[in-house]
């Protein structure tokens, strides 16, 4: 067998020159290899046989080999046109027997059979007395009645007359007898060829005593086409042509155009007016001569024609994405990114796109992404995102290999990716670190160019399946994206995340569109507003508020998968000068913060490592590891359990499955056993049984999220004076803001308590607004998710609003210092140094007994209130001043979000002029820097 194989071609951009390739192989090959299986589109099932050689068509071979196997009838009858018997056939062996009814003499023989030309066999001859013997001895001869054939006794066989009813064996010259030729060709021939041997000689196969008939007649339908004439037939008839005897498949290139879109990333196929109506065409084929393109019934389409300059708003998520567009029509439109069935009732759920990236064969995939800079052929089996990604996530039975696979948290990435080197394996095994994320930005209105150097971004890629959805031809083709990022991302985090996005967005356009340059350089990616400033210009306007000009005050409490973000603000109306400006409205973002780890994810992974330590006896029996939250507390012994493993990580996935209802859900209800399989050091599945305390992760959830919700009310006092005396009212975002506890949380009675505890007798009037509902009638309204990408819309260029970010202002675009600062005194962090400091000035710690300081930071806001030594978010690190003068102190000051530089002095008038007791600290890795 020819071990040839054609994968199935991609498109190219010069689709005319591959339409030729094909031809030409196409020529070849049926040069070559005579038949070829007719197969519908699709479907590896034949429906017909190809004879190259003739040009016919026949019934697929199946249907011949069903027919020599049914009923188990060891012999069939080769009847021809006439219903006469031409040959008998040994179905096991395929040996042919033929019948001569005249007798002769032995001498005559063996000319007499040189003249046998039935089935068009040449090789007949007399059969020696073994395989004569077999031939009438086996059972189902429907000639034989007793010991006899056709009712006669004698028969000649190369050595012997044989008198059947006694068998007795004589001399060739004792009588006339009767001899069954025998031939061994058709054994010899692929069950093609015997068909189109029965074909060429309208002969057919009969069951033995039955009406049973394979009869297969020739289609000449195809038998006068040229080669280029019968791939055009076999693309009208939706047919391909497998090969019998080679691993090859061709079915026209145009098949090919109908999965431009499915095949990459499950957009909808394409539908046949979309590659011939005038009105509609492809993109992919403007440029190419119209005369070459009418000779295949294909129409162009200029991508200029398409181009939409009305916004895009991507609210780039740690567990979603959400992507929100303006119609030509001015509507705000939500889109869905690989859901497995395009064609399904669209659902609330379907718009929150997971961020997650899925690698099955990273060598396909990265030959392709290295080689085509726009639209890349890229296919699903290679790589997933999104919706189909996560669900092999949360599904996964206990494959590591799939956990391996899998990015789920990009945004993480993106943000550590320098100080944390992530590994991914495909599902071939193929391991790959990948490299830190650095800001490449394509040079505005120029062609992008890749090479086998260009680095594997996981940011860009996904920004490019979020480009090929908005990008879809039946939609348009976009230019304006603008992003949201949270308040805390640094400048140069932010603008990596850009810049990927910006390549990745722009390889979503299609390479007939770049090329006009006066076109690529109206692209543009920009980050636009914070995501809760944005989903407080969705919400807002919702509430249906009466608007002043001293404004109303809002403080948003997006409560979302990775982390929670505070933002405290006015929305007014424009004042004159601002209205001269064009705007109408103003949302001005006084202050903003967060909580670093209550999010969502942050929470289900707490439940698990609670849930794991809670059954440490059964781990211990089957050495079950598990991981732990990032600002999870240790406990004795956990070196033994919590282990980096991709079995760890399985089993943490696999448990969190489990638990995710049970926090997601409105009702807690939680059973007290769990029977689930989780892997061992050595990768291999145990059952166990693990106790669920359902108090106690209420409690853990309870706990965690007043401690959100305090640390954002004493955030809010750090403002509340600017409101002067407003109502202020609570935005709750994010969809962990639906979650019971924090509803019980904000009830009256109990929240009233946390507000006098953090402002005392007087605390400001809040008026709670709960998140944005799902809309099942308007999928496109906003909701506590989708608000923020459908609020930075509002927020766009041309639309009237203005946002004023006075955090970002005050650090000259810069995110603000996150962390808090200090010592210990009596037990408890004391906070010197803290987010809204000022850059420029020294701040004294304190005293620095022995030349050493025991340094403290955390970023979480309840630093504000006092924090434990111990706690989990409170981070500790030595710091020696060898070089310090004696009695010195030491002083720290911010130079960038997360690096600070200490200093040890007599006193702060000292500080200019001391050069040798300097040093930085990176709080995010806690590591000295230069």
């Amino acid at each position: 067998m020819n071990n040839d194989v054609t994968t199935p071609s991609r498109h190219q951009p010069d689709f005319i020159a591959h339409y030729q390739d094909v031809l030409v192989d196409f020529t070849n090959s049926l040069g070559r290899h005579r038949f070829w299986h007719i197969c519908p589109l699709n479907s590896e099932e034949p429906c017909g046989l190809f004879d190259a050689e003739t040009g016919l068509k026949y019934p697929p071979l199946h249907q011949l080999e069903a027919f020599i196997k049914s009923n188990n009838a060891p012999f069939l009858l080769v009847i021809d046109h006439q219903r006469k018997l031409v040959a008998t056939f040994e179905a096991k062996s395929r040996l042919l027997w033929h019948y001569d009814d005249q007798a002769s003499q032995y001498s005559t023989l063996s000319e007499k059979i040189k003249k046998n030309k039935a089935l068009g066999l040449s090789d007949w001859k007399i059969p020696s007395t073994e395989e004569f013997k077999a031939f009438w001895a086996r059972p189902g001869n429907p000639h034989r009645t007793g010991n006899r054939l056709h009712s006669l006794y004698g028969w000649f066989t190369t050595e012997y007359y044989i008198d059947l009813d006694d068998w007795a064996q004589r001399n060739v010259n004792w009588a006339e007898g009767r001899v069954y030729s025998c031939c061994d060709q058709w054994p010899q021939l692929s069950t093609a060829k015997v068909m189109a041997a029965l074909v060429s000689l309208q002969h057919c196969l009969q069951t033995p005593n039955t009406n049973t008939y394979f009869a297969p007649t020739a289609d000449k339908s195809w038998q006068s086409l040229s080669h280029e004439a019968l791939l055009r037939a076999i693309y009208d008839e939706e047919f391909s042509l497998k090969g019998v005897d080679i691993q090859k498949q061709f079915s026209h290139p145009i098949n090919e155009l109908y999965r431009l879109d499915w095949t990459p990333c499950r957009l909808p196929e394409l539908e046949t007016p979309r590659l011939s109506d005038p009105n509609k065409g492809l993109w992919e084929l403007w440029g190419v001569d119209k005369s070459e393109l009418d000779t295949i019934g294909l129409v162009a389409r200029d991508p200029a024609r398409d181009i939409k300059l009305h916004n895009v708003a991507i609210d780039f998520g740690t567990s979603s994405t959400v992507v929100a567009y303006c119609d030509e029509h001015g509507a705000r439109q939500l889109l869905r990114i690989g859901v497995r069935d395009f064609y399904q009732v669209p659902e609330a759920s379907h718009y929150e796109n997971p961020t997650v990236l899925e690698l099955l064969d990273y060598q396909q995939f990265i030959a392709i992404w290295q080689q085509q800079a726009y639209r890349p052929a890229l296919d699903w089996s290679w790589l997933r995102a999104s919706h189909e990604a996560r669900e092999s996530f949360r599904s996964n039975p206990g494959d590591t290999r799939v956990i391996a696979s899998i990015l789920p948290r990009i945004k993480q990435w993106a943000m550590r990716s320098e100080k944390e080197r992530l590994r991914l394996s495909d599902y071939q095994g193929r391991e790959m670190v990948l490299p830190a994320l650095t800001e490449r930005n394509p040079v505005a209105g120029e062609v992008m160019q890749v090479n086998e150097q260009y680095p594997f971004d996981p940011v860009e890629l996904y920004a490019w399946y979020l480009g090929m959805a908005i990008n879809w031809r039946e939609r348009g083709l976009y230019l304006k994206y603008h992003m949201t990022f949270p308040a805390k991302y640094e400048r140069a985090t932010k603008d990596k995340i850009l810049a990927s996005f910006r390549r990745g967005l722009q390889r979503s356009l299609p390479n007939t569109m770049v090329n006009q340059t006066e076109i690529l350089r109206h692209f543009e990616v920009r980050e636009l507003a914070s995501e809760p400033a944005a989903y407080a210009a969705a919400a807002l306007p919702q509430l249906e508020l009466t608007l002043d000009d001293e404004g109303i005050a809002y403080a948003v409490f997006d409560f979302g998968g990775g982390t929670t973000d505070f933002d405290f603000g006015l929305w007014r109306w424009a004042n004159e000068e601002e209205e001269a400006e064009g705007y109408e409205q103003v949302f001005e973002s006084l202050h903003s913060s967060g909580d670093n780890f209550l999010g969502g994810e942050n929470l289900l992974e707490h439940l698990v490592y609670t849930t794991f330590q809670q059954n440490l006896d059964i781990c211990r029996t089957h050495k079950i590891h598990f991981t732990r939250p990032l600002d999870g507390e240790r406990f004795a012994g956990d070196e033994a359990f919590v282990q980096p493993t991709q079995a760890a990580q399985t089993n943490t996935v696999m448990l969190a499955a489990e638990l995710r209802p049970f926090m997601e859900g409105g009702d807690g209800e939680l059973k007290d056993q769990l029977k689930i399989k989780l892997l061992d050091v050595d990768g291999q599945p145990r059952q166990c049984e693990l106790i669920l305390d359902k108090k106690k992760l209420d409690l853990l959830l309870a706990e965690r999220i007043v401690r959100g919700l305090r640390a954002f009310l004493q955030e809010l006092a750090h403002v509340v004076d600017q409101f002067t005396g407003k109502t202020v009212h609570v935005l709750l975002a994010g969809n962990g803001s639906r979650s019971r506890h924090l509803a019980k949380l904000l009830e009256v009675n109990v929240l009233q308590l946390l507000l006098v505890d953090v402002f005392g007798e007087m605390p400001p009037t809040l008026e709670i607004h709960p998140p944005l509902p799902i809309n099942e009638k308007d999928h496109h309204s906003p909701t506590a998710k989708t608000g923020v990408a459908l609020g930075l819309l509002r927020l766009c260029p041309g639309e009237g609003v203005k946002l004023i970010d006075r955090v970002r202002s005050s650090c000259s675009d810069e995110a603000p210092f996150r962390y808090y600062v200090g010592g210990v005194r009596r037990g408890q962090f004391d906070a010197k140094l803290t987010p809204t400091c000022d850059r420029e000035g020294w701040t004294l710690l304190g005293a620095m007994p022995q030349k050493v300081f025991k340094l403290c930071y955390s970023q979480s806001p309840r630093a504000r209130g006092g924090m434990a030594e111990g706690d989990p978010e409170l981070m500790t690190r030595r710091i020696d001043f060898p070089a310090a003068p004696l009695g010195a102190k030491i002083f720290v000051r911010a130079l960038q979000p997360g690096i600070i530089e200490l200093a040890a002095a007599q006193d702060e008038s000292a500080l200019p002029n001391n050069t040798i007791a300097h040093q930085k600290l990176d709080l995010d890795t806690g590591l000295m820097t230069s």
